[in-house]
């Protein structure tokens, strides 16, 4: 009994002299950083310390941010995807589906005839990204080097024409196409009507495109000029073997722009119904598709098509849900092929971007 009293009392001692050793540590260090905010150069390093970690964790947060925003859609289409109807009146299916299928995407790819889509949006937007770069170029040197009268003036107009909405110009635009002809030729109810508005500078966003190749003229030295002059180079040949070399990062920018919003062009495709002549566009055919998506479901079972034999019940080709699941696939068919060719054009983009001065 005695050796088990001593033990305890033993115990009680270290454990009082722990707790008084913790708080003699506790207030030393207590001590020590005020001490620290008592010197001026030891107050300026907790400072800046602290300055720095507030914007790692700053910056931290808004990537999440930014990341959970840009991967959301994403996360959210594929989810939908693989989604199998009968799961849309499952409440426990919330992102992982229970019955995998592929059934939206291949009803998604039949709704909008994908490989003939496909390959008619990657001509036209290829065939409108070349020409953007040739005009838009050749404008901006213009406004950048050459000096003439007015020219002040038409370039305030060009950078106006952007803040025109395009909703003013709806009307003017398809009596003009649908009234007049070029060299003969009917442009209107074909793909042509796009092509012939980026001839001329009037593309999609081709404001912007003039803009950049300006600005990135205007930062050539002249000394680049003036020898091409001095060996004998007229304008056009100046602009062709010197300036333009010489802008190769604005040319990636203003060419990857001008790609990606042709391919996701729908409102031109729809005014000039291009459709009509040109065959099937990936954004135009998703924009009015899913309208009719009921339609087109009842006549696909009435055609005697196999694979939508399992879409007669009302309960699924009737459902909003339905419809709002096959668009968003549809929506992820569209975006593939950028995303994938983004994963190729990925550091050349970002270099582009860096030369050009853009951010955001």
């Amino acid at each position: 009994m005695m050796n088990n009293e001593k033990i305890v009392k033993d115990t009680v001692v270290e454990e009082a002299l722990a707790s008084e050793s913790t708080k003699k540590s506790f207030k030393d260090k207590l001590n020590e950083i005020k001490n620290d905010f008592k010197d001026p150069i030891k107050k300026k390093i907790i400072a800046r310390k602290s300055l720095g970690f507030g914007g790692a964790l700053f910056r931290t947060l808004i990537l999440i941010g930014l990341c959970f925003v840009i991967l959301f859609p994403i996360f959210s289409r594929l989810s939908f995807g693989f989604r199998h109807p009968i799961d849309l009146s499952n409440p426990l299916v919330v992102w992982i589906p229970e019955t995998w299928s592929t059934i939206n995407f291949q009803i998604a790819a039949k709704l909008l005839s994908f490989w003939e889509s496909f390959t008619n949006t990657l001509i036209l937007s290829t065939v409108v990204m070349i020409i953007n770069i040739i005009v838009c170029s050749f404008f901006g040197y213009a406004f950048a080097r050459l000096k003439f009268k007015g020219s002040k003036i038409l370039f305030a107009l060009v950078l106006i024409s952007l803040v025109v909405p395009n909703e003013t110009l709806l009307q003017s635009r398809t009596l003009f196409f649908m009234d007049n002809r070029f060299f003969g030729i009917n442009i209107m109810n074909s793909a042509i009507a796009i092509v012939i508005m980026t001839l001329f500078g009037s593309g999609i966003r081709s404001a912007i495109f003039i803009y950049l190749f300006r600005q990135a003229f205007r930062s050539l030295p002249m000394e680049l000029e003036e020898s091409a002059q001095v060996d004998g180079a007229g304008v056009v040949r100046t602009f062709w073997s010197v300036m333009l070399p010489n802008a190769r990062g604005t040319i990636v920018t203003v060419g990857l722009f001008a790609f990606v919003w042709q391919w996701n062009d729908y409102y031109f495709g729809r005014l000039f119904n291009i459709e009509a002549k040109s065959g099937t566009f990936l954004a135009v055919t998703l924009a009015k598709g899913t309208e009719n998506l009921f339609t087109k479901i009842s006549t696909w079972v009435a055609a005697g098509d196999p694979f939508f034999k399992s879409m007669t019940s009302e309960s699924i080709n009737k459902n909003a849900l339905f419809i709002g699941m096959v668009a968003n696939t549809a929506a992820l068919l569209l975006m593939l092929p950028l995303m994938i060719g983004y994963l190729f054009v990925q550091k050349l983009f970002v270099e582009s971007i860096e030369r050009t001065g853009i951010v955001g």
